[in-house]
Parts: C-alpha cells; sequence; structure tokens
C-alpha cells in the first residue's frame, strides 16, 4: 500500500495568519476614523464657503435690478434679518446636512459656533456666518472656526 502525503497548513502557520489579520484589521480600523474626522471637517468648510458664495451671488443680482432673490425674497427693502429669515432652518434653501448629524440641517440661522453647522447671524445690514469644523467639543478654539460677513447692500 502506498502513503499519500498530504499537504496543508499546521495550526501554528493559520494562528500567525490569523494575528497578523487582527493587527492590520485594528490599525486600519483607527487610521480610517481619522479619515472620517478630515472628511467631516472638509465637508464643513465646503458648506461654509458654499453658503458664503451663494448668499454674495444673490445679493448682486439685487444691485444688477433683479426684483426677488432667494425663494422670492423681494429686493426691495433688503436687509441682513430678512435675508436670514427667508433662509429659514428647514432646508427651503440650502439643503445640506451637517457632517456630524446628518439628522440636523447644515444651515441653520443663529449666532453660535456649532458642529459642522454654518449658523446665519443677522445685524443691521451684515450678515454673519459662523461653521465649527471639529466635534463640539473643539468648537471653542479659533483653529476650529470660520467666520465670515457679507454686507447687505
Amino acid at each position: 500500500m502506498k502513503k499519500i502525503k498530504i499537504k496543508a497548513f499546521t495550526l501554528i502557520e493559520l494562528l500567525v495568519v490569523v494575528a497578523i489579520i487582527g493587527i492590520l484589521a485594528a490599525v486600519g480600523v483607527t487610521t480610517f476614523g481619522g479619515f472620517q474626522d478630515k472628511a467631516k471637517a472638509s465637508s464643513s468648510k465646503a458648506i461654509h464657503k458654499g453658503v458664503q458664495k451663494k448668499l454674495a451671488a444673490e445679493l448682486v443680482k439685487c444691485s444688477l435690478g433683479d426684483t426677488s432673490i432667494l425663494n422670492s425674497l423681494s429686493c426691495s427693502g433688503i436687509n441682513a434679518t430678512t435675508v436670514k429669515n427667508n433662509i429659514g432652518s428647514a432646508g427651503a434653501v440650502f439643503t445640506d446636512k451637517n457632517p456630524y448629524n446628518t439628522a440636523e440641517w447644515g444651515v441653520k440661522g443663529g449666532d453660535g459656533y456649532v458642529s459642522g453647522q454654518t449658523s446665519i447671524g443677522a445685524s443691521g445690514q451684515t450678515i454673519t456666518l459662523k461653521t465649527c469644523t471639529s466635534v463640539a467639543a473643539n468648537c471653542g478654539t479659533a483653529a476650529n472656526q470660520l467666520t465670515d460677513t457679507i454686507i447687505v447692500e
């Protein structure tokens, strides 16, 4: 009778492979978390800049002779408060979602720094945009804050 030699991996070799895969997975999950944080911060910055550009462009339309902007807001007697109130907080004009809390809108009326949200404040003829580009615990840090003003003419 002939002996057939069966080739297979030993238990030790299999355990080493499983351990290596586990180590790689642990490193990958940690790195992936860092990518998500950076993506959320970049998304917050992009929303802020988009709101700034959209509002500035819409306000220029009034000075060029259009009679209404932003979902039929009349250019006659326009000021920062009427612009802010027309935008609202329910996605009427800006439909971006908050990257840190997707159940919330990314653009709302307000004066504070909220994680991932562009807050629109109004005073006289000045619209103020404030955005926190980090988690809520870091919103007090100037490095995580974006602030811009737009003048209504």
